[in-house]
């Protein structure tokens, strides 16, 4: 857990930066142009402000993700790492297939994840010859979008995984990316070794 929360502090940590610019600036200007302060002390005064006020949202932001995080592995039982942090989550899976088309492995892979029904999926975008596209409900981060793309050759299939949050500036999402493509691995490669 505090492994996670310090890979998730380092993917916080542009933003407050951001934060302590934008606080320090605005209060360096009020304190320079609003009380004809002297630059000295409005300069030591604006940085502890900008510094308190980023520190204040690292701290609110990463506990707030690791929290859910947290809940989200534990629900499914899985250990959380650093590698949760990440977006979008990757995994791949081969198997031997002989003899079976990518078309006929996406059709098996989409069969076996709607039958588990963890996540459960709210809407299928796409089947394709060798692509699953669609969306995945997680307990307690947003909606997922799970993307699958299978490629046969002499005989082996590999299926690349990849998931990541529907909202394009959802950053962090309590680890819902990681734990939905640990659930659907073992599916996966169940689908493409029983085809």
């Amino acid at each position: 857990m505090i492994k996670y929360w310090s890979a998730v502090v380092c993917r916080v940590a542009p933003a407050a930066g951001l934060v302590a610019v934008v606080v320090g600036g605005a209060m360096c200007a009020v304190l320079l142009l609003g009380d004809g302060a002297p630059w000295t002390s409005a300069l030591a005064q604006s940085a502890l402000a900008g510094l308190t006020c980023a520190v204040l949202f690292t701290l609110a932001v990463t506990t707030a993700d690791t929290v859910t995080a947290v809940r989200t592995a534990v629900r499914y039982g899985l250990l959380l790492e650093p590698a949760a942090a990440r977006l979008p989550s990757l995994r791949q899976v081969t198997a031997d297939t002989p003899g079976a088309t990518a078309f006929q492995l996406a059709d098996s892979v989409l069969h076996a994840i709607k039958k588990a029904q963890a996540p459960m999926v709210s809407e299928v975008l796409e089947l394709s010859h060798g692509r699953v596209s669609l969306m995945c409900t997680s307990p307690y981060g947003p909606e997922i979008h799970v993307s699958i793309n299978i490629t046969v050759a002499d005989g082996r299939a590999l299926a690349a995984l990849t998931c990541r949050p529907v909202t394009s500036w959802k950053r962090l999402d309590g680890a819902a990316s990681w734990t939905t493509a640990g659930i659907l691995e073992p599916h996966v490669r169940a689908a493409l070794k029983d085809h």
